[in-house]
């Protein structure tokens, strides 16, 4: 191939611009990444109005690129515009950049340029939420065809890779093997499945709002219990298929864990890759993190003793109180296991835990968890929403951070907390089972040892695993600290997971040159 790899990358939700989870975050630091080794990445997210009022609070700005496109829905011809998001500070035309040999897994020589676009429907977009509107058939599909419609005007030259995530993007694969087979043959399609248990199923009478036809609303493809669902149909046409850690692609192809799309996942196994999320070292580190009281690292500890003072003063609670400080920065749902942590919160209490959560979902959990905060105002903290700042804020200054999760395709959370030196108490599942080394006799003595985890989705498997970390923070605190540094040390940047997605885009892309992507 002569020039850079041009990838275009189509995500719901793109940090910082709008965000409700790991899926955001995913979607801009991988694309920082992929550029930083070379390739030119256009990455796509709805203009929402919340991503209008993002840019103006964060001083960026909206720049015309004069791309539009223009589709059919429901015998209507929708235009989109395409704008680029230019961050404060960001130059509108800059070289690409390169790395030097030292320290650059990339290489010598390697040039790639990273721009962000939003795609401008209003009538699809500007209005308040992101998901959940009875349109969202047309709004995704919109989206979807505006990708294919535009990339090659703006990565100048037709795409080698399509990079869809989760259900609201994975029309594109269907795109790529149906109507835009022609006009793309050469472009490889990527599905990554952030969380299975979001699949996106509409009425089959929706097939003419996002322009195919009937022959692909058949069991291989679309047809889903006489419904259509997107999540399959991409899973059925893309040329490789990833899911963000390995647990989880093994766990997924199960029945326990497959969200009665288990079956589809074996007969696709071949394609499917299971590579951990990585974090952005370079907004979440401790020595230099804007919103800390005080920096610090594996090498000096002392900053976190002021974080920590700084998190309960801002709780509300006594700065100089010894007891453990265990964090919560989650989506409140049943997924997370948070139900099993408000029963647990009465023994934390009797164990002199001081309980922070931060987060925002379920209604009745947000509830609960306010009524938790009243009957145990000395222990427990509750802030309702999602604020990254308050969120850095957490992970520094919390000792321990808890996640009971039933299923957890990755988790961030949990690298968060190690790269901050706050343990994670987490259930061995997914992503959590793949990032958290347990403490053991055995992994203590070896060094390798960073938090504390649990197999069983029960009350007391999540109070064993908390009565093991408060003996080692109680008794043990040399223990604790040697966990805190380990955790620290763990390298969870990007570089490894991004060299891993180029190795899946080479074959995505040898079974486009074969042709096996058409096939079927």
């Amino acid at each position: 191939m002569v020039g850079p790899l041009r990838v275009a990358f189509a995500a719901a939700e793109v940090t910082p611009w709008i965000s409700t989870g790991g899926l955001g975050e995913v979607a801009a630091a991988l694309p920082k990444a992929l550029a930083h080794r070379g390739c030119d990445v256009a990455v796509y997210v709805p203009l929402y109005a919340a991503v209008r009022t993002t840019i103006a609070s964060k001083g960026a700005r909206l720049v015309d690129t004069g791309v539009v496109s223009q589709v059919w829905v429901g015998g209507h011809r929708l235009d989109s515009q395409i704008f680029r998001i230019v961050a404060r500070g960001e130059p509108l035309e800059h070289p690409a950049w390169s790395h030097s040999d030292e320290g650059d897994s990339a290489g010598p020589s390697q040039r790639g340029r990273l721009r962000t676009y939003a795609v401008d429907c209003p009538v699809l977009f500007e209005r308040d939420g992101v998901y959940g509107h009875r349109d969202d058939a047309a709004r995704f599909s919109t989206f979807a065809r505006a990708v294919l419609n535009t990339a090659h005007r703006l990565l100048g030259g037709h795409p080698d890779i399509v990079h869809a995530h989760d259900w609201h993007a994975s029309l594109l694969p269907v795109y790529l093997a149906g109507p835009y087979r022609r006009l793309l043959p050469n472009t490889a399609s990527v599905l990554t499945i952030h969380n299975l248990a979001y699949q996106g199923t509409f009425a089959a009478s929706e097939l003419p709002t996002i322009g195919l036809g009937p022959e692909l609303l058949r069991p291989e493809i679309l047809e889903y219990y006489g419904a259509m669902n997107w999540l399959k149909g991409g899973i059925a046409t893309a040329d490789a298929i990833t899911t963000v850690s390995p647990r989880y692609a093994s766990e997924i192809r199960t029945e326990a864990y497959g969200e009665r799309m288990d079956g589809v996942l074996r007969t696709h196994g071949n394609r499917l890759y299971g590579i951990l999320n990585g974090i952005d070292t370079d907004i979440w580190n401790p020595s230099s993190d804007t919103y800390l009281a005080k920096g610090y690292d594996a090498s000096d500890l002392s900053g976190k003793a002021a974080c920590r003072q700084a998190l309960l003063r801002m709780a509300r609670m006594d700065p100089d109180d010894n007891h453990p400080v265990f964090g919560i920065v989650s989506r409140l749902s049943a997924q997370k296991g948070l139900d099993l942590l408000a029963d647990l919160v009465p023994y934390l209490a009797s164990r002199s835990v001081r309980l922070v959560l931060l987060g925002k979902g379920d209604a009745a959990l947000q509830d609960r968890f306010q009524q938790l905060e009243n009957q145990f105002h000395n222990h427990v903290r509750v802030r309702i929403g999602f604020e990254p700042d308050l969120a850095h804020v957490l992970q520094a200054g919390a000792d321990a951070v808890l996640m009971p999760s039933r299923y957890e395709p990755c988790g961030l959370t949990q690298m968060y907390g190690m790269r901050y030196g706050t343990v994670p108490i987490v259930r061995a599942v997914g992503g959590l089972y793949d990032t958290v080394v347990p403490a053991t006799p055995r992994t203590i003595a070896e060094g390798t040892a960073t938090g504390f985890t649990y197999d069983h989705d029960t009350l007391q498997g999540l109070q064993w695993a908390v009565d093991r970390a408060l003996d080692v923070y109680y008794s043990q605190p040399q223990v604790w600290r040697q966990l805190m540094r380990t955790g620290m040390n763990t390298d969870f940047s990007w570089d490894r997971s991004a060299d891993r997605y180029l190795a899946v885009y080479g074959r995505a892309l040898g079974r486009v040159r074969r042709g096996a992507h058409r096939r079927g």
